[in-house]
């Protein structure tokens, strides 16, 4: 079993999340939340690093932290 970290898991998630939830495209997440664009892609593509940063989206997107880094079966 090949091991992912969470923060590559947290940005996966966000990806589904964004595309589910109202804004659907990560130029409107991105401007609703108030990040720049490019910072949104790097967390879809490289992860969310930043545990603030995850408290952050977590609220934002009315979620629990768990439902962002938790890894799909």
């Amino acid at each position: 079993m090949l091991y992912k970290p969470l923060s590559k898991i947290a940005g996966e998630n966000l990806k589904y999340m964004i595309k589910g939830s109202k804004y659907r495209t990560q130029d409107a997440f991105a401007y609703a939340f108030g990040a720049e664009t490019r910072t949104v892609n790097r967390w879809l593509n490289e992860g969310i690093k930043n545990v603030d940063t995850l408290q952050e989206i977590a609220y934002f997107l009315s979620v629990e932290i768990a439902d962002i880094i938790a890894e799909n079966k």
